[in-house]
């Protein structure tokens, strides 16, 4: 049988031993005060595979064109609000009932006819989309609405109109980059409208 001086040097050098590790512990009730550490918290929204989607529809309710103010500098302002620099002109509707388009059928250089009328000779600033409904079609037929991000889209361009001509403008509604899917709520698809205009020849 040990001798109690015996067992409390035993007690000591095991209390010793165990000390340091459970000081290094980094379990939920840790805490740290040593040094310093750099949190990155991300948040991403990416494109959706389109090798698997047969069609993306988009139907618009509207296309309207705002002539320049010619006394002020033109601004980009955020979808669906108002730019400096058109605030006194008179905006042109083209269009005012819906249409559908598979932006899918819209590539390697075709286009179909978005909206046409007559507008007042001068000088134009930016084109008006606005999105009523959006739905992606998968190459299985199965279906999903699209969660529209802004049913306004603001598309700056500027152009001339002459007296008694006949012109055309080209809008790039961009699929791939549109449509996306927001992983964070429960993988909810998302029309974020991508819209730039295409250079004349």
């Amino acid at each position: 049988m040990r001798s109690r001086p015996a067992l409390l040097c035993l007690a000591l050098l095991l209390f010793l031993l165990l000390t340091p590790a459970c000081n290094g512990s980094s379990g939920a009730g840790s805490h740290q005060t040593a040094g310093s550490a750099t949190l990155n918290v991300r948040l991403t929204d990416a494109p959706i595979d389109m090798s698997n989607v047969q069609s993306v529809n988009v139907t618009l309710t509207g296309v309207t064109v705002y002539p320049e103010d010619s006394g002020t500098v033109l601004q980009v302002a955020d979808p669906g609000t108002e730019m400096a620099g058109d605030a006194g002109a008179v905006p042109i509707s083209l269009t005012t009932y819906p249409a559908t388009f598979d932006l899918l059928t819209l590539t390697g250089g075709a286009t179909a006819l978005l909206a046409s009328g007559e507008i007042p000779a001068g000088s134009y600033s930016r084109i008006r989309l606005e999105i009523s409904d959006a739905t992606l079609v998968y190459l299985d037929g199965t279906s999903v609405s699209l969660k529209i991000d802004s049913h306004k889209v603001d598309v700056p361009i500027r152009f001339e109109a002459a007296a008694g001509t006949d012109l055309s403008v080209t809008l790039d509604f961009d699929a791939a980059a549109s449509v996306q899917v927001n992983e964070t709520a429960s993988d909810t698809f998302i029309l974020r409208p991508v819209v730039t205009p295409v250079p004349s020849n």
